[in-house]
């Protein structure tokens, strides 16, 4: 063979690898740039466009020849430039934040692997280390010497494959018979401040949203257990099968923490499978000072915790935990020969409901392994400092009014009220007046969501919500998480607040977004810290009811 051609099939052999060079090479530059313009002074979150003009923005056509690494890069800075900076401190609005430096590479490695973590043969290492994960995880919680658990794509789908779990564990025949001849209606219980994912597993699962029970909270946004088991003494009489309980450790928009210790007695006292749904709050098992938000996660049969959000892992990485780590399997298994053998005690994938596996497990592993417990530790008690920190800024600013004096959690939220709006007694709540300014209060908080998001300089959400029984109208929800989020970010999302604020009233009023009446009067009206309106249905100026509340 001629020196030529050698020369030519040792390119060819390599060409993966001299391609991979230059495609880090680039993209290092891109990321390292991406990051440090996130945490500029004054850096946008997002340069926001409407969907009909990013259109134009972004090279969305495939063409039938590729453009090539050349081409690539150019593409490539459009994304970045348009896409959401979540590493940018003013991302407060989902129960997520930038990730960090060793994330990156642990996706990298993942990506580098190409591995299938379903069975152990294609994958020991990567299954080891989530049998690992999930059994250290669970013993910190106090599940027990023989817990542990698997991943899943996400807290929604590890919800569902908790609930399928206890169904398939508990009714065995309905995993081969099906529903047709069992005679009875299963029931599910959660509470009213639940997450979403809980009625969409009922709808797969062919319950019924119908018998997904949502049992009402308190003025806080926990569970009540006292509802709780009433209504499972009333299914009971019903002669349904209730069967499920799913409580919340940190609610999706308060961050509640139900009493779990008590929902874990019901439980066992009424034979219900005991399921915590702590995607948010889970996390809290590395902070000494919050796990006691957590209190009662022992009890639990199966438990969900999503490092992706407190713990800034990539997204996604969820753990379904359980009391008995073989559930899964002993549960889900179709043993499908020609994937799990007989000898495959290590595979993880006969346990769900999938087949192809994502090895994010690794993702938390080597983040413990870099920051350990107190690296975690340490992020979470930084974002509870910040969390009061901006709750004080709020209580003692007069265009604010907190929906919790005190918040639970990690979600500040509030209402943003312009001067001279009106504020009505929630005692009203049934009146066609109530039911109108709630209406105009609900333009207000769209119409400064909207501009805050223009403005691109933070990304913060809002939520309508029923609390004990009060529907309120939609406030801001403001998510503390990221470890770079600090004082100043806080003082200048107070005053980016108040600019969006700005002539909010005579903008509405002027678009006639503002229907019978109730628009602006000549005095201002007190809502009172925990989102009551003071004063059985009498205004009162901001001035006279709250000596912190001065114009």
């Amino acid at each position: 063979m001629k020196l030529q051609e050698q020369s030519q099939d040792i390119i060819d052999l390599c060409g993966d690898a001299v391609e991979l060079d230059l495609l880090v090479s680039q993209m290092k530059n891109l990321m390292v740039e991406h990051i440090n313009e996130g945490r500029k002074p004054g850096a946008l979150v997002v340069e926001y466009k409407p969907p009909e003009e990013l259109k134009t923005l972004i090279d969305l056509d495939l063409p039938y020849t590729g453009i090539g690494v050349s081409g690539l890069m150019p593409l490539l800075q459009n994304v970045l430039r348009y896409s959401v900076n979540s590493w940018n401190p003013g991302f407060m609005d989902k129960l997520y934040a930038g990730t960090n430096p060793v994330g990156i590479i642990t996706e990298m490695l993942i990506a580098l692997l190409n591995a299938n973590s379903h069975v152990y043969h294609v994958s020991p290492v990567l299954t080891l280390i989530e049998n690992s994960v999930s059994e250290k995880l669970a013993r910190l919680l106090g599940m027990g010497e023989k817990s542990g658990g698997i991943t899943c794509p996400g807290g929604a789908f590890s919800n569902q494959l908790a609930m399928l779990t206890a169904r398939n564990y508990m009714f065995p025949e309905i995993k081969t018979k099906g529903y047709c001849n069992f005679g009875k209606k299963l029931i599910v219980f959660t509470s009213s401040g639940g997450h979403y994912s809980i009625e969409k597993t009922g709808m797969a699962l062919g319950l019924g949203i119908d018998n997904i029970v949502k049992v009402p909270c308190d003025d806080q946004g926990r569970m009540r257990t006292d509802e709780l088991e009433r209504l499972i003494i009333q299914s009971l009489e019903r002669k349904e099968a209730p069967f499920f309980i799913n409580a919340t450790a940190g609610t999706t928009v308060l961050g509640a923490f139900d009493p779990l210790k008590e929902i874990g007695k019901i439980a066992k006292q009424y034979k219900l499978w005991f399921h915590v749904d702590g995607s948010w709050g889970g996390s809290l098992l590395f902070s000494d000072e919050h796990r006691h938000l957590i209190e009662g996660s022992s009890l639990a049969d199966t438990f969900v915790l999503n490092p992706h959000k407190l713990l800034g892992t990539p997204l996604q990485c969820s753990f379904l935990l359980a009391s008995d780590r073989q559930i899964f399997r002993q549960s889900n298994s179709l043993g499908a020969q020609y994937l799990f053998h007989d000898d495959s005690k290590y595979d993880l994938g006969d346990g769900t409901l999938g087949c192809g596996r994502r090895p994010d497990a690794i993702k938390l592993f080597i983040g413990w392994k870099i920051y350990g417990i107190i690296g975690y530790k340490q992020r979470i008690e930084h974002a509870f400092k910040m969390a009061k920190y901006l709750t004080n800024l709020v209580k003692k600013n007069s265009r604010f009014r907190m929906v919790l004096e005190s918040p639970p959690n990690l979600q500040v939220c509030f209402w943003y009220v312009p001067k001279r709006m009106i504020i009505l007694d929630q005692e009203e709540k049934e009146s066609k007046k109530y039911q109108t300014w709630k209406e105009q209060m609900s333009l207000v908080t769209k119409e400064i969501h909207k501009r805050l998001q223009e403005r691109g300089r933070f990304l913060i959400d809002y939520s309508p919500l029923e609390l004990n029984g009060k529907e309120l109208p939609p406030f801001f929800r403001v998510v503390i998480n990221a470890p770079s989020i600090n004082e100043h970010y806080l003082d200048e999302l107070v005053k980016e607040f108040e600019g969006a604020g700005e002539g909010v009233l005579e903008y509405l009023e002027e678009n006639k977004k503002f229907q019978n009446g109730l628009n602006i009067t000549n005095g201002n009206c007190y809502m009172n810290g925990n989102g009551h309106v003071g004063g059985n249905g009498v205004l009162r100026t901001l001035g006279r009811a709250n000596g912190n509340n001065k114009e």
